[in-house]
């Protein structure tokens, strides 16, 4: 036998579901228009008057930017342990994504003269950068939501887009030995 209590029970979870669903779509979904942007300009080269650098920096990092902003708006209304789990996933998403874009990179080169590491050696520099971009964008979110949560949304702006520009540099630095020390092999004197 069933209460009217417990037949009500289900509306709530699956409210929360709901609520814990849309708070990880939002941030995926600015990182994916990012992504796109940066990847329409690469294949376009030129638009308009911008070239895919300036591009870059005027339309892709701006959006970029703003991603924390947007997870901040979107995780607002979560519980901690909600709040927790929802960067975490997110964080796992974009650190396996940014691992595998990473390594197809940098994995299979058309190189003339052989490559200096095979696929399997570019494993794990992958992963190391996909978890320093994954765990920072976590982080990256957590504290703007922590700033919006206290009702100061242009200080949450503030932080978000510039741990948001800090965590780019942080994720260059991170990969440029992996990349300097890859690549394809010179040719024989």
């Amino acid at each position: 036998m069933t209460t009217s209590l417990d037949a009500a029970t289900p509306q709530p979870r699956r409210a929360a579901w709901a609520r814990v669903v849309i708070a990880a779509a939002a941030p995926l979904a600015a990182v994916a228009l990012a992504y796109l942007l940066w990847w329409i300009s690469d294949r376009l080269v030129v638009i308009g008057p911008l070239d895919r650098a300036a591009f870059g920096w005027l339309v892709v990092v701006p959006v970029w930017a703003l991603t924390p902003t947007i997870a901040a708006y979107a995780w607002r209304a979560l519980e901690g342990e909600e709040t927790s789990l929802v960067a975490a996933a997110v964080g796992l998403v974009i650190a396996a994504l940014a691992a595998l874009l990473f390594w197809l990179a940098a994995a299979f080169l058309d190189c003339e003269f052989g490559a200096v590491r095979t696929p399997a050696e570019w494993i794990l520099p992958s992963v190391i950068v996909g978890l320093v971009i994954g765990g920072g964008f976590a982080a990256t979110c957590l504290l703007t939501v922590a700033v919006a949560r206290r009702g100061r949304w242009w200080s949450a702006l503030l932080v978000g887009a510039g741990s948001a520009l800090a965590l780019v540099f942080l994720a260059i630095l991170v990969a440029a030995p992996f990349v300097m020390s890859g690549g394809c092999q010179r040719p024989a004197v």
